[in-house]
C-alpha cells in the first residue's frame, strides 16, 4: 500500500469520526448523545500526518521505566501480561510483585517495550505493588516504576459478545483466545459466542455495509435478550453486546475504517456502548499487504472496538487516538499490529477510562 496517497482520505476520515448520529434508531437527549467511534488504518511511518513513533536512537545516560498497561488501582486475576517501556542505558529489566522474588522481563522485538507474564496465586489476594526495574550489569537499580494493584481470587465481571458473521468473515480463533485471556487477567470474563456465520450483505452491489445495512442485520440476527435489540431502544448498560464481522465499512472510496461501535456520550464522558462492526475483509487485505500473518490487525480492531463498548474512549465530541502507537487504542498500525506480535496491550491511560460498574 502506498501510504502517501492515503493522507487526504485519512484527514477526511478524522472529520467523519466526529459526526453524531441523527437516525431515529439512536434518539438522544440534549446531554446524552450516541456517537459512532471507529478503528482506523493509521498513517505509515513515512507519512507526516502524525508525529513519528518512538525510534531508539543514541541511548540517554538516564534510564527511565514506564509501566504501560496497568494503571494504579487496577484489579488483576490469574495470568497477567505486564508491559513496560524502558529507555536509556541499562543492562536488563525485571519485575517484582510485593515481596516476591524479582523476575526477568524480555524485550519485544527491537522496541523499547519489555514484557512478562505473571500468574497470581491465592497467597497474592489483596492489595499489592507491582514494580518494574531497570538494572545495570552489577544488578543495581538504575530506574524503576511502580503501581498499586488489587489482586482478586475470582473474576469480577462477565461480558458476552454475540458475534454474527458475514460469509467468510469468521473471527480468527487465536484472536479470540488472546483477547479472552488478556481481559481475564484484569478480572473480566469476556465470552465471544460465534452465532450465525453466513450472513449476506442486504445491498451487495455497493460492496460495503452502510449504516442502513448494519441496522437491518442487527434487527434480523441479534438474538440476545429482548432488551438488547435496537428495536427495543438503544442499550449500553447490558452485559450482552452484539458484534457483526463483515467486509468493508461505509464506503470503499475511504477504505480505512477497520470497525466501529455505537457509544453513548454523556457530557464529556463516553460511558459505554453496544452494536459493533468489524470490517474483517478490509483488515485481512491490510494484513496481507503488510505481511502480518499473525492476525495482528484483527486483534487491534476487535480489541479497540470491544474496548469502546466498555467506555474506553478519550476525547469529547470526537475520539482522540492513543499516542502510544503500540497500544490497541491507537490506529491499526505496523507498530501495534505487527511489532507487538503476541503481546498486544491497552495503554494504562486508556484502560483506566473503562466503565464496568454497569455489569456487576
Amino acid at each position: 500500500m502506498n501510504y502517501k496517497k492515503t493522507v487526504c482520505a485519512l484527514l477526511i476520515s478524522f472529520i467523519l469520526s466526529t459526526l453524531v448520529l441523527t437516525t431515529s434508531a439512536f434518539a438522544a437527549t440534549e446531554d446524552k448523545k450516541i456517537e459512532r467511534v471507529y478503528s482506523y488504518l493509521g498513517a505509515g511511518s513515512d507519512d507526516t500526518v502524525q508525529a513519528k513513533p518512538e525510534k531508539p536512537g543514541k541511548p540517554s545516560p538516564i534510564a527511565t521505566v514506564n509501566i504501560r498497561n496497568i494503571p494504579s488501582g487496577d484489579t488483576l486475576y490469574g495470568t497477567v501480561l505486564i508491559i513496560a517501556q524502558v529507555t536509556g542505558i541499562f543492562d536488563h529489566v525485571v519485575y517484582q510483585v510485593g515481596k516476591a522474588a524479582e523476575m526477568p522481563m524480555d524485550q519485544v522485538d527491537s522496541s523499547e517495550r519489555y514484557e512478562a507474564s505473571w500468574t497470581t496465586t491465592t497467597d497474592d489476594i489483596g492489595s499489592s505493588t507491582l514494580v518494574v526495574k531497570a538494572k545495570d550489569s552489577n544488578d543495581e537499580d538504575v530506574a524503576s516504576s511502580s503501581v498499586s494493584v488489587q489482586i482478586v481470587g475470582a473474576p469480577v465481571y462477565t461480558l458476552r459478545y454475540e458475534t454474527d458473521c458475514m460469509t467468510g468473515q469468521t473471527p480468527d480463533a487465536g484472536v479470540i483466545e488472546y483477547l479472552t485471556n488478556y481481559w481475564l487477567g484484569h478480572a473480566i470474563v469476556v465470552q465471544f459466542d460465534i452465532d450465525d456465520q453466513n450472513i449476506l450483505d442486504p445491498t451487495p452491489s455497493d460492496g460495503y455495509i452502510t449504516e442502513a445495512d448494519f441496522l437491518a442485520l442487527e434487527k434480523t440476527y441479534n438474538e440476545g435478550p429482548t432488551n438488547s435489540k435496537l428495536e427495543g431502544g438503544y442499550q449500553y448498560t447490558l452485559p450482552d453486546k452484539w458484534m457483526l464481522y463483515g467486509t468493508y465499512a461505509d464506503n470503499p472510496v475511504d477504505p480505512h475504517v477497520g470497525g466501529f461501535t455505537y457509544v453513548v456520550r454523556i457530557g464529556r464522558d463516553y460511558v459505554a456502548g453496544n452494536y459493533i462492526f468489524i470490517a474483517n475483509e478490509m483488515i485481512e487485505s491490510w494484513e496481507s499487504e503488510n505481511n502480518i500473518p499473525v492476525k495482528g490487525g484483527e486483534v487491534i480492531v476487535t480489541g479497540h472496538e470491544t474496548g469502546h463498548s466498555i467506555g474506553i474512549v478519550v476525547g469529547a465530541g470526537g475520539e482522540k487516538y492513543d499516542t502510544d502507537y503500540y497500544s490497541i487504542m491507537s490506529y491499526m498500525r505496523l507498530e501495534n499490529a505487527k511489532d507487538m506480535k503476541d503481546y498486544w496491550y491497552y495503554s494504562k491511560e486508556y484502560w483506566s477510562t473503562r466503565n464496568l460498574g454497569y455489569y456487576d
